[in-house]
């Protein structure tokens, strides 16, 4: 039996959080506006960007992280500030943390540019630059994010070369 790995996708408002976690889920729902926490029953969890824009709001997200074992960090490529709170990925040391640069499909997206400024930040994990609309980038995601090249967790009709 495989483990269940459970995640959490945090990012800003309109970062694309939630068309991704549809996407990863493959269940070909349209995301609507996140309004609170939506769990998908298989250890993802969608959180609003309201969580993560309004410090106000930082406890919620830093309560809804606490089980998780993947934070998911989503910044869209048309997107050139920088709004992380300093520390808040790393408030519980030893979870995975990967970086996903969003909506790379977008007509004004720069992705290596967002990935180069997320560096000088200092964002050290993984980063992945994705649109949800295209399989193959969405595949290669869910693939790491399982921790596993196993084509059992990659969408139906994508085969790892």
């Amino acid at each position: 039996m495989q483990k269940t790995i459970h995640y959490a996708m945090v990012g800003s408002v309109a970062a694309g959080k939630s068309t991704l976690f549809h996407a990863l889920q493959g269940d070909g729902l349209v995301a609507q506006k996140t309004q609170a926490l939506e769990f998908d029953g298989k250890g993802g969890v969608d959180t609003p960007g309201e969580f993560f824009n309004h410090p106000r709001l930082y406890s919620a997200l830093i309560n809804t992280v606490n089980d998780v074992d993947v934070l998911v960090y989503v910044h869209a490529a048309n997107d050139m500030q920088y709004r992380m709170p300093p520390g808040l990925l790393s408030v519980y040391g030893g979870k995975r943390v990967l970086g996903v640069i969003s909506q790379v499909d977008l007509e004004d997206a720069d992705p290596d540019a967002v990935e180069a400024m997320l560096r000088e930040h200092g964002f050290v994990g993984e980063i992945f630059q994705v649109s949800s609309y295209w399989p193959e980038t969405v595949a290669v995601l869910k693939s790491s994010l399982m921790g596993s090249t196993d084509k059992d967790c990659l969408p139906q009709g994508v085969i790892r070369v």
